[in-house]
């Protein structure tokens, strides 16, 4: 019996549950709650919310740069291309360091680096594993050089020196569709001592009713028949990465607000089911395919918005994607480049140097959804796929790799 996929599965993304949304639409006081939660579970003494983790870093890196004297940040050489989009919006140039293949700052690289011309130094914290920052820290300290400990992936992950987001001289959130704590927008500054010049906006009165109905809409769109027809509309633009340099910014909006104050609480708990789910299929695809899923190192924790996998090459990740494709399973490749071949930026970039881990982790990345819904007959199938495509012992299931790569 040939199998049938019936719509496609997000890649990423929780949905609100009833309790958040009873908690959007009556609780009380929500900002006072949010400031507190925030400060407990960063750790930190003062929080200011944006517009988006676009704005809540560009003006972070707008004041170190003023603060500083200085015009340069350094940006891990692959990341979301929101991060150097927020350095240009700021007036800032970027200089690029090479990352490990786990995608975290290489510190051999950083110390090459002239960081004493750099305001800032931004870790990412990428696929919701904490960067070590340890040695990134101290060559920062001793350049004088803020260290932006950038959470937006990784709200929930701690390491030994604390949660990220409150690690660095200041931290930064995004609040967006599919990270690890969603209010489908908004962001923060997170940072201890005295008020920084942050140009906080006013937090403004929260926007109930929108919030519930953002909410209901959000949860519909996820239904795998809804986004089945959404995933097909080009003008929506799924799954598609951009640098856009031309953002809102100001206060968060207030419906954000609202579902973010009502999801805080329970961005942990969510951040633990993610990882069950996750370190289960690392199980599975170790033990039957040839690829590498990153994983926190031990003494670490991290909260997972997908399953991030390294193929061990370009062709054969692209092979497996183009014969995931029939599946529907959220398997994803993610942003498609390292930043020094993204052209967009060229203008910005301090010097263009070669970058191979960076350029060779953007070829071989895949990623895999973790909020539950690839299980069963559709799982089997991605395991197939992926054997055959990467090479290992995948399940005997040839059937399926005949039926999911059928043109």
């Amino acid at each position: 019996m040939k199998p049938t996929w019936i719509g496609t599965i997000p890649s990423a993304g929780d949905r609100v549950t009833l309790r958040e949304l009873t908690r959007a639409a009556r609780g009380p006081d929500l900002y006072p709650q949010l400031e507190a939660s925030l400060k407990d579970q960063l750790g930190v003494e003062n929080v200011a919310l944006r517009a988006s983790g676009r704005d809540a870093l560009r003006s972070v890196l707008e004041v170190a740069a003023r603060r500083t004297g200085r015009r340069e940040v350094v940006i891990p050489a692959y990341t979301c291309f929101s991060v150097p989009a927020s350095a240009v919006a700021g007036g800032l140039r970027v200089r690029l360091v090479d990352v490990t293949q786990d995608g975290r700052i290489d510190p051999q690289a950083l110390e090459r680096l002239p960081l004493e011309r750099a305001a800032a130094v931004v870790a990412c914290n990428l696929f919701g594993v904490p960067d070590d920052l340890s040695q990134v820290s101290a060559l920062t300290r001793s350049a004088g050089t803020w260290l932006v400990d950038d959470a937006a992936q990784a709200f929930g992950a701690r390491d030994r020196m604390g949660p990220v987001g409150g690690r660095g001289d200041v931290g930064v959130l995004s609040f967006g569709r599919g990270k690890p704590l969603s209010g489908l927008g908004g962001g923060a500054i997170a940072w201890n001592g005295p008020p920084e010049g942050f140009g906080t906006p006013p937090v403004p009165e929260p926007g109930r009713t929108r919030a519930v109905a953002r909410a209901l809409a959000y949860d519909l769109a996820l239904s795998p028949a809804i986004f089945a027809v959404l995933s097909r509309i080009p003008s929506i633009g799924i799954g598609e990465t951009h640098f856009e340099v031309d953002f809102a910014r100001g206060p968060i909006d207030p419906s954000s607000l609202c579902l973010v104050s009502a999801n805080v609480d329970g961005a942990l708990n969510r951040a633990k089911q993610r990882e069950r789910v996750a370190r289960t299929l690392a199980g599975r695809l170790t033990s039957t395919v040839d690829c590498r899923p990153i994983l926190p190192p031990p003494g670490t924790s991290g909260v997972f918005p997908r399953l991030f996998v390294v193929a061990p090459d370009m062709p054969r990740r692209n092979a497996a994607l183009n014969a995931l494709e029939r599946v529907q399973a959220g398997v994803t490749g993610m942003y498609p480049t390292s930043l020094d071949q993204l052209s967009e930026l060229r203008p910005a970039l301090c010097e263009v140097g070669s970058y191979p881990e960076a350029q060779k982790l953007a070829g071989c990345l895949f990623t895999l959804p973790v909020h539950g819904n690839l299980r069963g007959l559709r799982l089997r199938a991605v395991e197939t796929i992926l054997s055959g495509a990467l090479g290992g012992q995948g399940p005997e299931a040839p059937e399926l790799w005949q039926t999911a790569t059928r043109v």
